[in-house]
Order: C-alpha cells, then structure tokens, then sequence
C-alpha cells in the first residue's frame, strides 16, 4: 500500500504519511470530531483577538490627528494637488506636460513634507 501526504485538519498544511502530528501546529493526525472543532473554535478566537499589525492598512484621518489644523489643511492640500498631478501626467501628450504634472507631484509632496514637520523635542537650553 502506498503512503500518501496527509493535510491537517486545522491548519490545511500538508505532512508527511510518516509523521503523526502536524508539522505546523503540532495538531494530531488522527483525530476525533469533536477534538477538531473545539481547536478550530480556539484558534479562531485566538486569530480575532489578535492585535492589529502594522500591515494594516494606514487611515489617514488617524496619521494627521496629532497635528495642529493648519499642518493638517496643508497636508491635504499636498496629497490632492499631488493626486491631481499623477492624474495629469497620465493624460500627458507633451513635454510640457510632462513637466507641469511632475511639478505638481513634486510640490504635492514637499507640501505633505513639510505638514508633517518633524517630532523632536526641544533642545535644551545652553
């Protein structure tokens, strides 16, 4: 009889016949129904109280909060003329053209730049 590679029944990741036990989870290879359930029950519970990572996607509204209101104007001043200028250069036929939207992108994001400023504390005095 041939040995065939065998999935886990939680976590979907293929094993070895040889092995008994997941290569992943460590989850058993033959297991009981109920068993099943009840660790994909936890591991569900354990993956929705999980803390959001920093490959979530970036709200803007929560990145300019701590700055004052005329950082945050000049900031979304920046993006839209930076966003007017890519849809520009998309529908550019000339140099000219060329130029006035990379100059638009360019100022778009001096103007983001310069809204977020930098966070260092004062200097100390001498």
């Amino acid at each position: 009889m041939q040995a065939y590679e065998w999935q886990c029944h939680i976590c979907r990741r293929s094993n070895s016949a040889a092995r008994d036990t997941c290569t992943a989870c460590g989850f058993a290879a033959a297991a009981r129904g109920e068993d099943i359930l009840l660790k994909r029950a936890a591991r569900a519970d354990a993956a929705e109280a999980a803390p959001p990572t920093s490959s979530d996607s970036v709200n803007l509204t929560e990145l300019f909060a701590g700055l004052p209101l005329w950082r945050r104007i000049l900031a979304y001043v920046g993006l839209m003329v930076g966003g007017a200028g890519g849809i520009w250069w998309k529908f550019a036929w000339t140099m000219q053209s060329f130029g006035s939207a990379f100059l638009m992108v360019a100022g778009g994001l001096l103007l983001v730049g310069l809204a977020a400023g930098r966070k260092t504390a004062p200097s100390p005095p001498p």
